[in-house]
């Protein structure tokens, strides 16, 4: 349990800090720590066990948020001038 809450937690953070990127208009990074946090709050509901039939389904999800997390950081590394 403890385990999943700070996936909840980091995955909040992200997805409040992401809104932030909103209001100043940098959408990039706006993607960036949606995908991020999405990703960790998925993590967390697989620990959880809260969708015990669609455990495969989450588990693709999370790698697919994991993979568009990284293609995005990468992407922002490549193109910050």
């Amino acid at each position: 349990m403890k385990g999943s809450f700070i996936q909840y937690l980091v995955g909040s953070i992200m997805v409040a800090f992401s809104l932030y990127q909103v209001y100043i208009r940098d959408f990039w990074e706006f993607a960036l720590y949606a995908v991020a946090g999405s990703a960790f709050i998925t993590m967390g509901l697989i620990k959880d066990k809260t969708f015990p039939n669609n455990e495969r389904l989450m588990t693709i999800l999370s790698w697919v948020l994991i993979a568009g997390t990284l293609f995005l950081f990468f992407f922002l590394v490549r193109t910050d001038g």
